[in-house]
């Protein structure tokens, strides 16, 4: 009879071993590390942001180039203003940035968030190669991002994105409606609110 238990105890914890292997396996093979899981998100943001930089640049009005003296007319000494809303029919935008082409080559950031005063700025460099723009942020680790720039018949300046040999090469990823002289203060706040936080 003991023994009779003992086989039935001796089964009985296999399969209770064997369904918590299963379940280890399973379970760790769809965990991973903080790493893998902010690689992964990064991916899918890249992914989606592709996607989106394809589906603008299909939408994108037509536009002529802009290069060398013209190009450098346009940034030097402006500040351009890029809005955005939520919704088309938004009024007022939810968020502004301003990027500031100093004449003696300074790049200078602000918005309407978290860069808002001379401490918090984002600074850097622009510089023009012929028809490439090319701004190199001071605190980042990133390369130079360099664009074409076009203008359409309306004024609309497009930001093109120039690196060959990247997926994202020649997609549009700004347009600027709005230029100002000189280095902009932003007009409002955007609170932690509009971003669900």
């Amino acid at each position: 009879m003991k023994s009779s238990s003992a086989k039935q105890l001796g089964a009985a914890t296999a399969i209770v071993v064997l369904v918590t292997v299963v379940i280890a396996l399973n379970g760790c093979s769809a965990m991973r590390t903080d790493s893998a899981n902010a690689a992964r998100q990064n991916e899918k943001a890249r992914h989606d942001a592709l996607i989106g930089g394809r589906t603008a640049t299909r939408q994108a009005e037509s536009a002529q180039p802009v290069a060398d003296d013209a190009l450098r007319r346009l940034l030097s000494g402006n500040s351009h203003v890029s809005e955005y809303r939520r919704a088309v029919a938004d009024a007022k935008p939810y968020f502004t940035s301003y990027q500031f082409f100093r004449p003696d080559g300074a790049y200078i950031v602000r918005d309407t968030y978290s860069r808002r005063t001379e401490g918090y700025e984002a600074i850097g460099k622009w510089r023009v190669n012929k028809n490439v723009l090319c701004v190199d942020e001071t605190h980042s680790t990133n390369e130079p991002e360099c664009y074409t720039i076009r203008v359409t018949t309306k004024g609309v300046i497009q930001y093109w994105t120039h690196k060959p040999s990247d997926p994202f090469h020649e997609l549009i990823s700004l347009s600027v409606s709005i230029v100002r002289p000189g280095l902009q203060t932003p007009e409002y706040i955007t609170t932690s609110a509009m971003y669900g936080r």
